[in-house]
């Protein structure tokens, strides 16, 4: 990759080159957003690595303000975008290729003060939705196939943006993808393309909401429905309608907590009592990053008595009873990762419904369905065992 000199004049052959060498440097970077944001008399760009943004390295940090219009220019010609807007936010995307694997590349603008900003998702073709590999333990994942495997009921997945629940749910449906199942889903937008999946897109443009893919969907004949997302009392009720109806349903809900998602459905003017008797199983997720496996340090005994509070020590006991000897590591930072980190992982906490749980989603006695420690204990044990670390685990669970 030759690096291409920025200068004030920039001829159409070397923007078209400088976009691609700006989509490469973003994508080896393992970013899945890039932000080319306007200012004064330049345009900053920085990427989102592993949930967390961060400026470009140079020369890619800040570009001429020639230079950057002529770039947006071309992305939005690749998006089929309209050039000759830039009052109205638009939507578009594109397809790219890096070596051998493809990357699809959706595109969002909105004009500011400065101009107008365009913001990437970058998401390769090529995903890893192995359930196995989410970060679920040998425990969790067998509660996940158990309710899988039901021929009905209703699996919510919970976290804030950002926190892979869509990702979960493709592998939820990838893990049960079988050619005696119709499965069918609604997303906004289809972002992993699955063999044997009918996947449906939303489009306002059209009027097609999820409410109304849902009502075509019913008389598609499914088994198993995937909904991206519950917005709204419309979905939200044609959702709980499928469940009761003999199909199993999966989708998201964005929420930080189990109680919240509760609170949620019912402030969008759902039936509570048809709610408890749909719900099977609730699933709160986060995204932590996970420790270089080249670099990574091991804590020495006085590290680890600096931060020991109760919940520590009780995590590490209840670690060391289930699993063995405790092993919790520190980021060093080396070219193989950024900054100590290569990647991410989920921790989970999840909620089994029964009889006595249905009774306090019914009448919204949230407090009793928090599942104790849940999502931070989950953490924990990460720590414990080497696999992230404890400003990590804080960073997402307080």
């Amino acid at each position: 990759m030759s690096d291409i000199p920025l200068s004030t004049s920039v001829s159409l052959t070397n923007i078209v080159a400088l976009t691609d060498q700006l989509l490469e440097v973003a994508l080896l970077a393992r970013a899945s957003d890039l932000h080319l944001e306007p200012q004064c008399q330049s345009m900053q760009l920085r990427m989102r690595v592993d949930g967390l943004m961060q400026l470009m390295k140079s020369p890619f940090d800040k570009l001429p303000a020639s230079i950057a219009d002529a770039i947006v220019v071309r992305i939005k010609l690749l998006c089929e975008m309209d050039i000759s807007e830039s009052r109205r936010p638009q939507d578009g995307s594109f397809q790219w290729q890096l070596n051998d694997q493809y990357v699809d590349i959706r595109c969002s603008s909105l004009t500011g003060h400065w101009g107008e900003k365009l913001v990437l998702r970058l998401q390769w073709q090529q995903q890893n939705i192995d359930l196995g590999k989410q970060g679920l333990s040998f425990e969790q994942i067998k509660i996940v196939h158990t309710q899988l495997s039901k021929p009905q009921g209703l699996i919510l997945v919970t976290g804030p943006t950002g926190s892979g629940k869509t990702m979960f749910l493709y592998s939820c449906l990838k893990k049960i993808q079988t050619p005696h199942l119709n499965i069918v889903s609604a997303e906004d937008p289809v972002e992993v393309a699955l063999g044997d999946v009918h996947q449906v897109a939303v489009n306002e443009a059209i009027d097609l909401s999820y409410s109304q893919i849902l009502r075509a969907l019913l008389r598609q004949d499914p088994d198993v429905i995937m909904l991206g997302e519950l917005r709204d009392f419309d979905s939200a009720d044609v959702a709980l309608k499928a469940a009761q109806t003999g199909h199993l349903l999966l989708t998201s809900m964005h929420t930080s907590s189990l109680s919240e998602a509760i609170h949620r459905c019912h402030g969008l003017g759902v039936d509570m009592l048809a709610l408890s008797y749909c719900l099977s199983l609730i699933i709160n997720q986060r995204l932590v990053r996970r420790l270089c496996s080249q670099c990574k340090s091991p804590m020495s005994k006085l590290q680890i008595e600096s931060f020991a509070s109760r919940e520590w020590l009780d995590a590490a006991a209840s670690y060391e009873f289930c699993f063995g000897a405790i092993n919790p590591c520190l980021p060093v930072g080396c070219d193989e990762c950024q900054g100590g980190y290569n990647g991410r992982f989920g921790v989970f906490d999840l909620l089994v419904m029964d009889h006595s749980k249905r009774d306090s989603v019914a009448c919204r006695r949230v407090q009793e369905l928090e599942c104790g420690a849940g999502l931070r204990q989950q953490g924990l044990w990460r720590v414990i065992s080497g696999d992230t670390s404890i400003a990590e685990v804080n960073r997402v669970t307080w």
